[in-house]
């Protein structure tokens, strides 16, 4: 559930917290890391996000799920900040998002050989599939429901719509990029309403995203889903294909985060 508690019995369970909080301490900033769950898209920070999609069907989609979710390993390499697993609710696509602090960090996970992430594999007797297509993006804009928010995707319970807009030439980024931001503020406005809307353009050129995204499934009445994305300008619909789902999110994986020695500790 999202929704826990209302206003008042939310009041007299933080006082309740705070209480508590002073008699055993507040967490360590290690503890509050193994807590934190979530994926953040920040225009102001300089992560490279990756989108891994895989194409898949009704039948296959839980294998290919399960071969990424044997990759536990990832989380110690270098560089690497989170990770995101989505699955669309039509069994057709699954997509691994990642973070990470910088391009070379990706681009040196990619060429390292596969060891940690091989070994975790063979334990879990699930071998890789290799994605349809592999996409870098960087954040054009984010606009968050409340003003001030960073975009962020948290647990098992959150929503995404994605919608890629996979360019024919690669000259018409920059036209189809100003078209798709058009589409956010009227985005936000749809109801349920999401936390957020994200535009992305990919590195290469080659690809524009919008990615919305509900924190909350108990937003939503029985059997009830979001509102697709608004279509681009005529105009501009002919300049891409297309590709358009609504995702769950699986799981979602944070760096692990070293304990502090007790040298560091005691100072």
């Amino acid at each position: 559930m999202c929704r826990f508690f209302g206003s008042k019995f939310g009041a007299f369970a933080l006082s309740l917290l705070l209480s508590l909080s002073l008699l055993i301490g507040f967490p360590t900033r290690v503890e509050a890391a193994k807590v934190a769950k979530a994926i953040a898209f920040d225009p102001g920070a300089t992560a490279v996000n990756i989108a891994a999609i895989y194409e898949t069907t009704p039948t296959t989609q839980k294998t290919t799920l399960k071969s990424l979710k044997s990759l536990k390993a990832f989380k110690k390499v270098p560089g690497f900040t989170s990770s995101a697993l989505l699955q669309s609710d039509d069994g057709t696509r699954v997509i691994a998002l990642s973070q990470w602090q910088d391009l070379d960090s990706y681009k040196a996970f990619k060429t390292a050989p596969a060891t940690e992430v091989t070994k975790e594999s063979k334990k879990e007797k699930t071998a890789a599939i290799a994605p349809l297509r592999t996409v870098i993006f960087e954040i054009g804009k984010a606009q968050t429901a409340r003003e001030g928010l960073v975009p962020t995707v948290k647990g098992k319970e959150a929503m995404v719509e994605f919608s890629e807009f996979k360019l024919k030439t690669p000259e018409d980024q920059a036209k189809v990029m100003a078209n798709a931001e058009k589409l956010i503020p009227a985005t936000l406005l749809k109801q349920p309403a999401p936390q957020s809307v994200v535009l992305l353009n990919s590195t290469d050129s080659t690809d524009v995203a919008l990615l919305a995204n509900w924190n909350c499934t108990a937003d939503f009445a029985e059997g009830e889903k979001p509102a697709e994305f608004d279509a681009l300008d005529t105009e501009v619909a002919g300049l891409v294909d297309v590709e358009q789902h609504l995702y769950n999110v699986v799981s979602i994986l944070p760096a692990e985060v070293k304990k502090p020695s007790k040298e560091s500790e005691d100072s």
